[in-house]
């Protein structure tokens, strides 16, 4: 129970440390889902895709308080490759799954997404394997979802390997 807890009070302040960054900084921005799908396939990882608009303050809120800090401060990167689309940015190219070129704010329609954010996992051809993550109602909660899906994803390509951000958290040693 005091181990939960710890986690939980560690996760809690991980969420909350604030990063002033724009869009593809730390999280890479989707240019090229075809080479992000090459580089998991060799690593047997799949590939997850924040979809999340400039408009929506939810989407910061994950960007800042929950992905960045993630990305920044521990090695979940070897457990997937992580990706932006940016849903309302005209004019930005990008190559799908399948290298053909689309308009990033074209992806997410042909992707069925309609709620910002959401968080999708694919395998390297562009194929879900997991549970989508639709929106973000409590930052609490959403490590353990995404924890979830990447796991599940993991899974689905035959890979023993598991995440545990909690631990990452924990063994991080991140000072507020």
């Amino acid at each position: 129970m005091m181990s939960k807890l710890l986690s939980l009070s560690l996760s809690a302040a991980l969420l909350f440390s604030m990063t002033n960054v724009k869009a593809g900084e730390i999280l890479p921005l989707a240019v090229d889902l075809q080479k992000a799908g090459k580089t998991a396939e060799k690593h047997n990882i799949p590939v997850v895709v924040f979809f999340t608009a400039t408009w929506c303050n939810y989407c910061k809120k994950l960007e800042e308080n929950i992905i960045h800090p993630l990305l920044e401060r521990t090695d979940i990167e070897n457990y997937a490759e992580f990706r932006q689309i940016v849903m309302d940015k005209a004019h930005w190219q990008m190559k799908d799954f399948s290298g053909q070129a689309i308009e990033m704010k074209s992806f997410a329609p042909s992707q069925k997404v309609k709620v910002a954010p959401t968080t999708y996992v694919y395998n390297s051809k562009g194929d879900l394997i997991a549970e989508p993550i639709l929106g973000l109602t409590l930052e609490e909660f959403y490590p353990g979802n995404l924890e979830k899906a990447i796991n599940q994803g993991l899974k689905a390509l035959g890979n023993d390997k598991r995440v545990d951000i909690y631990k990452m958290v924990e063994e991080s040693k991140i000072e507020y």
